[in-house]
């Protein structure tokens, strides 16, 4: 199996989410995966802060971040 690869983007400090074609995005939003490491690299250039990570790496968000996210979602809406 060859590795994938997604871009993931420090919205706020300490806050993670992976880059995604939406714009603007969700924390539901499917994330962008790429094929190869290069790609990645390209599309993370787009932002201030930013990492690739292997697709593997990719882990269920915790309680805590699930919260954080519900919470800036209703933050969001009043953009």
């Amino acid at each position: 199996m060859s590795k994938r690869y997604l871009v993931s983007v420090e919205i706020d400090e300490g806050e993670w989410a992976y880059a995604t074609a939406e714009n603007p995005f969700t924390y539901d939003s499917k994330p962008l995966i790429f094929d190869t490491k290069g790609e990645a690299e390209a599309h993370r250039l787009r932002y201030n802060n930013a990492q690739v990570v292997e697709q593997s790496e990719i882990k269920p968000f915790s309680t805590s971040e699930r919260e954080r996210a519900r919470v800036r979602k209703e933050i969001n809406k009043g953009i």
